[in-house]
């Protein structure tokens, strides 16, 4: 008895093997398929994976950290408004915007808000640049002006840029002249600002 049903266990745990061996994968980028050649040369810092799997296949479809875009005129004026009603007076609609977006209350805005290398940079290119850490709706986060912290309480820029986002930290680069820069998922705050300064 004990012979067969090891024998069994066996025989299934093979079985269960070669369907996952077996599976078919399939391979995209930002939902166009690609050759698994062209998926494997992809630089890994510039891209996140989502990968969907059921009995049969395994589709792994690549999306880049960063995404541009334009905000038309009248998009422009309400995002604006919109971040003057957020920030307050310290906001300047002539300047670059950089906006780090956190969904949760926890140990990274914080982290984000003494990095004394980015904020450095920020003041000593405050006449082309300003930054502000905002928490997302549902984050939980006070607002403390002095760390650069407030809090998106109506939940329209997360809705805008990022509800299809699968990562905790998002972040936003918004030009005067409406072009805007999305990045998801990166951690390290000087990594958005290597890749927006221009």
């Amino acid at each position: 008895m004990k012979k067969n049903l090891s024998t069994l266990i066996f025989l299934i745990s093979i079985t269960c093997f070669s369907q996952n061996f077996n599976k078919k994968t399939y391979y995209y980028f930002q939902n166009n398929e690609i050759t698994k050649t062209d998926f494997d040369s992809l630089d890994n810092r510039r891209i996140y994976t989502r990968i969907i799997e059921n009995d049969t296949l395994i589709i792994k479809n690549i999306y880049l950290h960063k995404n541009i875009g334009k905000l038309d005129s009248i998009h422009l004026r309400q995002i604006t408004m919109l971040l003057t009603k957020i920030i307050g007076s310290e906001f300047n609609q002539e300047k670059k915007t950089i906006l780090h977006f956190y969904s949760k209350n926890d140990k990274n805005i914080y982290r984000d808000s003494k990095y004394k290398k980015y904020w450095k940079w920020i003041k000593n290119n405050s006449s082309r640049y300003q930054s502000f850490l905002i928490g997302t709706k549902d984050s939980q986060i006070k607002p403390n002006k002095k760390k650069h912290i407030y809090l998106d309480q109506y939940g329209l820029i997360e809705k805008l840029f990022f509800k299809s986002s699968d990562f905790e930290i998002n972040h936003l680069l918004i030009k005067p002249n409406g072009e805007i820069y999305i990045y998801f998922g990166l951690n390290d705050i000087l990594h958005v600002l290597d890749w927006s300064v221009d």
